[in-house]
């Protein structure tokens, strides 16, 4: 008996000896109530813990999914068959996996032997799904923007073995490939990137830089207030920075959706090594109206404050040299805005709003 059947236990005899027996036997019925109650409520929420738990009683069955027939419908399509060729070639392929197929090739021989991938026989010695089958799933939720159990009629597998291979393959491809293509840029590719925007009369620039909002469709009601925008959207604010090739050089993703440009820069690692001075080197020189200059600088539009490592426009351009520096600035700042053009373009799931409960799958994504 715990605390609180013994406080009642009490309470109950104290009843007793003052009011007589009825008075301590409702009591003790009422406390009966009580506990049943309270050991319903914890056995629910145990229940809730272990979501999964096989075959039982009052769950739907199985459905009879062909796997050998979904991964029979990829290889014909995409990849070929018994020596025939696809048949959809490169530039369907593309058009909708949104990458080519040595991309989806390089992503699928590196993923294929993770453990969740990994084709497996289940208890009765039957081979399951097929890796090719969950990596074409994952794409196709990733380039369409689609719901998990949409791919389900081609790829013959469930609703939750597609979002698994979504949410997983995204944090490989994180993790294997971040470092590599999400970085500060070097010396050469510095000095690349400088040469090419003194060339369209900017020099000293090395990028674009600004922030998108991205919605949020299941942000939770308590978490409401601070991720609604002044448009009364709940989302997350993504600041990246990139150059005329639409490189990305910094990108900086989940910041509250109430924060303005001003407020996510102040909070961004990007500002913090600017001002720091670990960050950009100033061993390269450049002139501008006759001063010499040795810290380069990234195009912003007219929110930002203005710091000597931001380039925003004039607000209020008078002379002619002025007008012709704020159309040169904003064709070159718009390389940022086309970056974010492409990638809901190429990637819907970034064009609609964002179906994960968590913060932080939000940012993986």
């Amino acid at each position: 008996m715990d605390g609180e059947e013994e406080e009642f236990s009490a309470t109950a005899a104290l009843l007793a000896e003052d009011d007589g027996a009825d008075v301590a036997a409702v009591v003790n019925a009422h406390v009966s109530v009580l506990m049943a109650v309270k050991r319903r409520a914890r056995a629910k929420r145990i229940s809730r813990r272990w979501r999964y738990r096989g075959s039982t009683t009052g769950r739907r069955g199985k459905k009879r999914r062909d796997f050998a027939a979904g991964l029979q419908a990829n290889l014909r399509d995409y990849f070929g068959v018994g020596g025939l060729p696809p048949i959809y070639d490169e530039r369907d392929f593309e058009a909708r996996f949104r990458v080519p197929r040595a991309v989806f090739r390089r992503v699928y021989m590196s993923v294929k032997d993770e453990p969740f991938f990994q084709q497996r026989i289940n208890a009765t010695g039957k081979l399951q799904a097929h890796p090719l089958q969950k990596v074409v799933a994952a794409f196709r939720v990733v380039a369409y923007g689609e719901a998990a159990d949409r791919a389900d009629e081609y790829v013959r597998l469930s609703r939750t073995v597609i979002a698994t291979s979504t949410k997983l393959l995204m944090e490989f491809i994180v993790k294997r490939w971040g470092p590599t293509y999400l970085r500060r840029p070097n010396q050469d590719e510095l000095s690349k990137i400088m040469e090419r925007n003194k060339e369209r009369s900017m020099p000293g620039c090395i990028g674009s830089l600004d922030c998108c909002h991205w919605e949020w469709h299941q942000c939770p009601t308590g978490m409401a207030g601070a991720y609604q925008s002044r448009k009364s959207r709940r989302g997350i604010v993504v600041e990246a920075l990139c150059d005329e090739d639409l490189l990305v050089w910094h990108l900086t993703v989940g910041a509250l959706g109430s924060l303005n440009d001003i407020n996510v820069m102040h909070q961004s690692p990007l500002y913090l090594e600017v001002n720091g001075g670990r960050w950009p080197p100033r061993n390269k020189t450049y002139t501008i109206n006759g001063r010499t200059r040795t810290l380069p600088y990234y195009l912003v539009d007219g929110i930002y404050p203005r710091f000597s490592f931001l380039i925003s426009p004039h607000p209020m351009p008078s002379t002619e040299e002025q007008k012709t520096f704020n159309r040169l600035q904003e064709a070159i700042g718009k390389d940022v805005e086309r970056l974010f053009g492409v990638l809901m373009k190429r990637f819907q799931f970034a064009l609609h709003p964002g179906r994960y409960r968590s913060v932080s799958q939000l940012v993986t994504t």
